[in-house]
């Protein structure tokens, strides 16, 4: 089978590769023989697509992985009407002749050798087929490829058509593994929908929270103008207190007479001293 690094590639791809044949051939020159090899491996994902590459080298391992890389750069992708093909087809390589044709569900891979490596690969489950020519194993396999290539795919005709499919096939096509994907990218599109949505009102609340706390410089200003404003009440208090005594004329009597007593005092202090000196 193929190396560990090639094998470990097409696991990564979810891809499968079969050896459909390995010939080993000698040629002889001056200095001895030199042997080499040649291997056809075909390349699929059972999902509708397929290759075929055929690879040499001086050992089997260098060319399966010389075929992988081939078959992996030729893969085409095969229209199904469920999982078989949509009509018959037939195609000829060098003298091999391989005939393709279409079967209800439950019949199975009705094939050997080559074409039935090539087609459990391929995805499709229920074929019929038929081999006409030579028995040639790679021209066996470059038939079936071929073949699988020149399948029309019903869409497509029916579209240059300017008809439905319903209406030139008197059925619906459905490709199974094509809705398949549908199903699964729409669950994904779903599940990412779900985490955007959490992710953004997770946000929402965040944002919420931290608009909701008041920010320090807020806090600092409402304080410094808290201050202010008990400073210019108490200041207007005072100067109200003022007014008030200024205006009121029993506080001002009061003063006087307060005053009066005042000098008073120590004038009767110097009588009493005047007299001591008599």
């Amino acid at each position: 089978m193929a190396t560990v690094s090639e094998r470990e590639k097409l696991e990564a791809e979810e891809l499968e590769d079969r050896v459909i044949r390995i010939d080993r051939t000698r040629k002889t020159v001056a200095g001895g023989r030199l042997s080499s090899a040649r291997v056809v491996v075909a390349v699929g994902d059972n999902r509708g697509h397929i290759g075929l590459g055929i690879g040499k080298a001086r050992n089997v391992p260098e060319a399966i992985s010389k075929g992988i890389r081939r078959a992996k750069k030729n893969m085409i992708d095969i229209p199904l009407d469920g999982y078989t093909i949509p009509h018959v087809v037939q195609a000829k390589v060098g003298g091999a002749v391989i005939l393709l044709r279409p079967a209800s569900r439950g019949t199975g891979i009705v094939a050997g050798g080559a074409v039935r490596q090539l087609i459990e690969i391929s995805g499709i489950r229920d074929i019929l087929t038929k081999s006409l020519g030579s028995g040639n194993v790679m021209n066996r396999a470059k038939a079936c490829f071929k073949a699988l290539s020149e399948l029309r795919n019903p869409h497509e005709v029916a579209e240059r058509r300017g008809i439905a499919v319903e209406e030139m096939m008197d059925r619906e096509i459905v490709n199974p593994y094509a809705k398949e994907e549908v199903d699964e990218s729409e669950q994904e599109a779903i599940a990412e929908a779900a985490e955007t949505g959490a992710e953004e009102a997770a946000k929402e609340v965040v944002a919420a929270a931290v608009d909701a706390q008041p920010e320090p410089e807020a806090e600092e200003a409402e304080e410094v103008a808290e201050a202010k404003a008990e400073e210019e009440v108490l200041a207007e208090g005072g100067e109200e207190a003022e007014t008030e005594a200024a205006d009121d004329p029993e506080s001002q009597s009061e003063e006087v007479e307060v005053a009066d007593e005042e000098e008073t005092e120590p004038a009767a202090e110097d009588e009493g001293a005047s007299e001591d000196e008599k």
